[in-house]
């Protein structure tokens, strides 16, 4: 009886099975991730990087840049869970990164979603979308962050008047 042999994760692999395998598998520092997510030829090795990445800076060039689209969306989707406050990134850092980001959508997610009410008001500042300051005012079970999208409510109103 013939046994096939399984390949193990190995991130200098020539196999990009292999390269993802170890990325899923949390073998690979930050980094190695960098360097995959910037210089593999591979989508796939790119997006399994991006998806574990904590490099706010990188993640949002790649999103902005990268040539494939799902490793675009897959950096976006990590740069928008980790600026809501996933995997224990620094307040500054992440702070710092809401302030740079551009993406409407992005700064909504954290209006809505972010862990902490600093960071949801400082997106709450750059929001202009009436519909998600209402729900805001209505649904954030913070009272300080309900108030600050009826302020910003009212200023809008003004602004447009």
């Amino acid at each position: 009886m013939w046994f096939k042999r399984h390949s193990t994760p190995d991130i200098n692999a020539a196999d990009p099975s292999r390269r993802c395998a170890a990325i899923d598998a949390g073998a690979v520092g930050q980094n190695a991730l960098r360097r995959l997510l910037t210089h593999d030829a591979e989508a796939s090795v790119r997006r399994a990087a991006a998806k574990r990445l904590n490099d706010l800076v990188l993640l949002r060039a790649t999103f902005e840049s990268d040539r494939d689209h799902s490793v675009r969306e897959s950096a976006r989707a990590r740069y928008r869970q980790l600026l809501a406050g996933g995997d224990g990134l620094d307040m500054a850092y992440r702070h710092a990164a809401l302030q740079a980001c551009q993406d409407g959508q992005i700064i909504a997610h954290v209006a809505r979603s972010a862990r902490e009410p600093e960071l949801r008001a400082l997106a709450i500042e750059r929001v202009n979308e009436t519909r998600l300051l209402h729900e805001v005012a209505e649904h954030d079970p913070d009272r300080h962050i309900a108030d600050k999208a009826r302020a910003r409510l009212a200023w809008l109103s003004d602004q447009r008047q």
